[in-house]
């Protein structure tokens, strides 16, 4: 009985780990099906969908102003006892009835709001335009996380590599310190140096591989699934002039934050007209049709309205929001300032950044290549007898270190030429055939 009990919990725990990400095999991604995912199913980007469609929503309602209401309005009142009245036919006193019943319909016309509407409309369309232009940000935002994401894991990886590799490396030291100790060529201390170079090259394989794992749940997060992917390098297909004149113009033509800044400034304007619309008459036509008496829908009348109303006096709140208007307008001025002045530091800071990165990269290729020569004469050296095993572990250590920084001097500058095009605004357009694909 406890074997069967032993076995039935070695299969749950199995069944459990095998259901967890971690230990979902990975799927084959390459960056343009990675963007295809990101456009179907981020969620920041359907959120920012659902906020074009509530605009959409807003200007609706503002035509709908002009549309008729009904109103059904019923009562029941009991009294204590009818109410007396003089009965002129009869000449004396009569009470009447105890209860009574109340019924209305009405129905509701505008006619004319003093050119409210209109401007609300255009106020709604303006909103319309600006969640639209979010929505454009959001896949810009969108896909620079997802490129930032995708060479998370890519470097991620490479850490991995680089440190199996740095772990075979130390075996191989490992096993030649035993042969030489062995044959009495080497002392116990070169043993024990080399053990412990062992056990942290295994520490540092074990945290690379939690990076990773960490790394690809980003990714998978992002592209709103459960499954893990396993993406390939990207093939950078575009050249790109770094005139920082010319950036800062395509930047400040695509940067949906001015595009939105004008949009709101146009909003402002509007509101401040609005606010002189105050005094404007409103005419509606009003038509009721009501049953009173002491039976349900008793006696029947109607009666038709037409009603001007004209606002005299508002307490100077009108003339008082029309100043907090003004100085909303001074503010998207300054705004526009700020934004502008940023604009183009980030754009100096990309370039400046793609420029340092590349020299990084010959430099750190030129690093790697002096630091490889050096390992292979350590270790030839110590074989020989004539280094020290504290000369090949640094070697070790300085050809791992070499490794690494060439390893994130390229996926950087990848990554920063990424940036550079997604400061100015053109990260959707080197995407456009297949965020096109998706509409």
């Amino acid at each position: 009985m406890k074997n069967k009990m032993k076995v039935i919990t070695i299969i749950l725990v199995a069944l459990i780990f095998l259901s967890t990400p971690a230990a979902m095999a990975a799927e084959d991604i390459n960056l343009e099906e990675a963007v295809k995912i990101l456009i179907e199913e981020n969620r920041n980007l359907e959120n920012a969908r659902k906020d074009i469609e509530k605009a959409e929503s807003d200007i609706e309602l503002a035509q709908r102003s002009y549309f008729p209401t009904l109103d059904l309005q019923t009562s029941y009142t009991k009294m204590d006892e009818g109410q007396q009245s003089f009965d002129f036919q009869t000449l004396s006193m009569v009470e009447g009835p105890d209860e009574n019943y109340s019924t209305s319909l009405s129905l509701t016309q505008p006619i004319w709001l003093g050119g409210k509407v209109s401007m609300q409309k255009e106020i709604a369309n303006y909103s319309l335009e600006i969640a639209r232009t979010e929505y454009e940000q959001t896949v810009e935002d969108q896909l620079f996380s997802l490129i930032q994401a995708y060479y998370g894991v890519l470097q991620a990886q490479g850490m991995v590599e680089i440190r199996e590799e740095a772990l075979d490396t130390v075996n191989e030291h490992l096993r030649i310190v035993k042969n030489n100790l062995d044959a009495g060529i080497a002392i116990r201390r070169d043993l024990l140096q080399s053990q412990i170079e062992q056990r942290n090259a295994e520490e540092e394989l074990t945290a690379a591989r939690n990076d990773l794992r960490i790394a690809q749940r980003r990714l998978t997060q992002l592209l709103t699934t459960d499954q893990i992917y396993d993406p390939s390098d990207p093939e950078i297909d575009f050249e790109l002039d770094l005139e920082q004149q010319q950036l800062f113009n395509t930047a400040v033509e695509n940067d949906p934050q001015l595009m939105i800044l004008e949009l709101n400034r146009e909003i402002i304007k509007l509101n401040q007209k609005l606010e002189g619309q105050y005094y404007r008459p409103s005419v509606s036509l009003n038509g009721s049709y009501d049953w009173q008496g002491e039976e349900f829908m008793d006696e029947k009348s109607w009666s038709m309205t037409l009603g001007v109303n004209v606002p005299l006096y508002d307490g100077g709140k009108g003339n008082l929001n029309a100043e907090k208007q003004e100085k909303e307008l001074e503010k998207v001025a300054n705004n526009r300032q700020d934004l502008l002045e940023n604009i183009d530091i980030e754009v100096e800071d990309s370039i400046l950044t793609v420029e340092e990165t590349k020299e990084a990269i010959e430099l750190e290729q030129l690093s790697l290549e002096n630091a490889a020569e050096n390992l292979e004469i350590a270790n030839k050296s110590y074989e020989a007898g004539v280094a020290s095993n504290t000369d090949v572990i640094d070697a070790q250590t300085t050809y791992n270190q070499s490794q690494t920084a060439l390893l994130q001097a390229e996926y950087e500058y990848e990554i920063e030429l990424f940036r550079t095009i997604y400061k100015s605004g053109r990260l959707k357009e080197y995407f456009e055939d297949v965020i096109n694909n998706e509409k």
